[in-house]
């Protein structure tokens, strides 16, 4: 593959911007590790009734360590309570089970304190069957507080399982597992939950950097697990920030054997994993292109264009009713920017930039598409875009700044991301469109956002119940779930103050890219300006090239771009570029 080595002086720059803007290797994905855990329900079937496999008690290996819990006196009117609770839950009566046992509990008296694991357990049983699962995980965590010396403790697990697929953005649906159950895996956790709960712990060491703990857990995920292909895509990425490059190409490529495999059988793929096949597509991809770009400063020219082209390959497994297709297509741009191959960039960006996805956050878009008419001496054309790429972002810089100096709690900035995310898009400026898109790319702050949503939804469906609403346990319910939901609204507005921080930096960089391309183009034009005066026939000539080179093939058209888009033509762009240097 040909690439040209010689630049002009904006050349350093440009390769700069090609290493900060270019693609994200995974290393960056972390939002991308809970593939449908945006609030989703997908998960939420596995999670309910009787049947869903909650009788672990007798299963798993080792020897417990929990102490002798204490002596429960049987003739106490808490006991009798308890029991009967248990009798209503079994029969299906589980708010009339939940409100003896909330009652009990409320008693206060020595019989009930004794009692308080057993009888917490058994409320937020009943309320998970009911399927109030925030209520639920609230006396879950009871149970936990109190430490193992019950066998109520072991149990909960089962339960704190469940209800992290239910409520995916729960924040310390990870945390909690690894600080509590930790010591006691896998010895101690029932075999029918070693898979998930080493996931979890997996997970949870991953967020706190402890990537050989990663690496460990993963290997509890057992290959018939639904789970092992995220265990091993959790790997791969570990591998790539861990710098451990072949490594995480096995991981990934066992993520979509694994996957290729499911796919042939009569049940096939689900919606979470065939995201999860694409997220892996991406990875590979980036992977190669971040090795083409180590290679390239090792002076591995021919290998770094070999691993660009193989990026190429895995960029072009995306369909167009891929959520990941726009993604896809701007960093493929890149790779075919970095391979000399400036038509089929140019032709990527041009779709990109359509107007069907104006309110699409890609404005380092704009400047590769100069860098590339830059590259070739084109700077009438450097100099439109660049005006084009003001006209877009420089409202939305001066917005974000905006928003920054004001929203100074992090309830005003949930508030500002709540009210946007839900308006009618045709009700404000598309400028804060652009922000939201921008803001919300992170995955972890939208599950929390869904997160906060599910709360609202559980509060409504108690005060929606005359008897539930009216009684004790409602009453006690609603302020629970206001508490966490307040907990939840300062978390979420951090992490959104949080990005509208990286927000504002990033524009201000890509501002500062732009004006360095500018600022040398200016001089560039000025000079390419008085050589097309001195040579009127300079643009008949460019447009005879473009007749001879761009031969369309039985499967193209060649057509003229006079900015009109058809959407079956989108992602087939190439342009012809010619170099106007040195002429």
């Amino acid at each position: 593959m040909h690439l040209k080595s010689g630049k002009l002086g904006l050349s350093a720059v440009l390769i700069a911007g090609a290493m900060m803007f270019a693609p994200l290797s995974a290393q960056a994905q972390d939002g991308g590790l809970d593939f449908g855990d945006e609030g989703s329900t997908e998960n939420s079937a596995a999670a309910e009734g009787s049947g869903s496999g909650l009788d672990f008690g007798s299963e798993g290996g080792g020897a417990s360590t929990t102490t002798a819990p204490a002596v429960i006196d049987t003739s106490s009117g808490a006991y009798a309570n308890y029991t009967q609770a248990q009798a209503m839950i079994e029969s299906g009566n589980y708010i009339q089970a939940a409100q003896l046992l909330n009652d009990t509990i409320a008693a206060g008296d020595s019989a009930s304190v004794g009692m308080s694991a057993q009888l917490h357990y058994e409320l937020g049983r009943a309320l998970y069957e009911a399927k109030y699962y925030q209520s639920a995980l609230n006396h879950f965590d009871m149970v936990v507080s109190q430490g193992p010396s019950s066998k109520e403790f072991d149990l909960a697990l089962n339960y704190l399982v469940l209800i992290g697929r239910v409520l995916p953005g729960e924040p310390r649906r990870y945390a909690r597992i690894y600080e509590n159950y930790l010591d006691k895996f896998p010895a101690e956790v029932p075999a029918a939950l070693t898979s998930e709960v080493g996931y979890l712990l997996a997970m949870a060491a991953y967020r706190e950097s402890k990537l050989d703990d990663v690496v460990f857990f993963v290997g509890s995920v057992a290959q018939d697990s639904p789970l092992y292909p995220k265990s091993r895509y959790l790997e791969g990425v570990t591998y790539v920030r861990q710098n451990k490059g072949q490594p995480a190409l096995d991981s990934f490529k066992e993520v979509l054997r694994w996957l290729d495999t499911k796919s042939t059988s009569a049940e096939g793929l689900t919606k979470e994993e065939s995201r999860l096949r694409e997220y892996t597509y991406a990875a590979l991809a980036r992977v190669f292109y971040q090795v083409g770009s180590t290679l390239w400063k090792m002076g591995e020219r021919e290998k770094a264009a070999n691993s660009w082209s193989t990026s190429i390959k895995y960029y072009n497994a995306f369909s167009r009713d891929s959520r990941m297709w726009l993604d896809a297509l701007f960093e493929a741009s890149w790779a075919y920017y970095r391979v000399d191959n400036f038509g089929k960039a140019l032709g990527l960006l041009l779709t990109l930039n359509s107007p069907y996805f104006s309110d699409k956050y890609y404005p380092e878009a704009r400047l590769l598409q100069a860098t590339i008419y830059y590259t070739n001496c084109h700077y009438d054309r450097v100099v439109d875009i660049l005006a084009d790429y003001k006209a877009t972002y420089d409202p939305m810089k001066k917005q974000v700044d905006t928003l920054v100096s004001r929203l100074f709690q992090p309830e005003e900035v949930y508030d500002f991301l709540h009210m946007v995310q839900n308006a009618d898009r045709e009700s404000y400026d598309p400028t804060l469109q652009l922000i939201l898109e921008a803001s919300v790319q992170d995955r972890e702050l939208r599950r929390g956002l869904a997160y906060i949503d599910m709360l609202d939804d559980e509060k409504a469906t108690i005060q929606k119940d005359p008897a539930l609403s009216g009684s004790s346990l409602g009453q006690t319910m609603v302020q629970e779930l206001e508490a966490a939901r307040m907990l939840s609204v300062v978390e979420a507005g951090k992490k959104g103050k949080s990005r509208l921080e990286r927000l504002q930096e990033e524009l201000r960089d890509l501002s500062n890219r732009a004006l360095d391309i500018e600022i040398e183009t200016t001089e560039k034009y000025a000079a390419r300006v008085e050589l097309m005066e001195q040579d009127p026939n300079a643009l008949l000539e460019f447009e005879r090239q473009v007749d001879e080179v761009m031969g369309a093939d039985d499967e193209h058209l060649f057509w003229t771009f006079d900015g009109e888009y058809w959407k079956d033509e989108l992602g087939y762009y190439w342009y012809y570029i010619s170099s106007r240097c040195g002429r």
